[in-house]
């Protein structure tokens, strides 16, 4: 435990509130369990915030012994850069032209409905990619889109591979 000492109380606290979200976020996909399901990916948003807090705690602990801290600095820089690439493609992506036919893509399918009741919510899960390939005749693009699909029996999480090649619309290539 003395290993532990270092830590602030803000820091210990967001360790177990991330445990726990990430805990309930597996346990309820494991137990059938129907309920707030985005708390994984809360949970994972939560470990990075997490993360910073535990490398400005060692910061602060390496300035006492009058060290440097140089690694927990690029640390907490590339952490603060995925938060905010998260939130940006949090909030961005739910308007573009990929995520409309995504939804359109959810909505239409007879499968997923089957498996999941009638669709009542889809959350956007910010993981997962998008990229363009530039040809002689414009661009083809592909994304990769995660997905929680909230039914009125059950939940489902979905992943989608688009893809969109030069004047064409987004399709859907892979459904996993």
């Amino acid at each position: 435990m003395k290993y532990l000492d270092f830590f602030s109380l803000r820091t210990r606290v967001l360790m177990i509130i991330t445990a726990i979200f990430l805990l309930y976020g597996y346990l309820c996909r494991f137990a059938g369990l129907y309920f707030f399901w985005e708390s994984k990916s809360i949970g994972w948003v939560l470990f990075f915030v997490t993360l910073i807090f535990f490398l400005l705690d060692r910061i602060k602990k390496e300035e006492a012994r009058k060290g440097k801290a140089i690694g927990e600095k690029i640390g907490i820089g590339v952490q603060v850069i995925v938060i905010i690439t998260k939130c940006v493609i949090f909030i961005a992506v739910p308007y573009s032209d990929t995520y409309a036919k995504a939804e359109e893509y959810i909505r239409a399918n007879h499968a997923i409905q089957s498996e999941t009741g009638a669709i009542k919510d889809i959350f956007f899960v910010p993981y997962g990619n998008m990229s363009e390939q530039h040809t002689a005749d414009g661009f083809a693009s592909r994304a990769d889109m995660h997905f929680v699909v909230k039914g009125a029996d059950k939940y489902l999480d979905l992943n989608l591979l688009m893809g969109k090649d030069v004047d064409t619309d987004w399709e859907i290539i892979v459904n996993e």
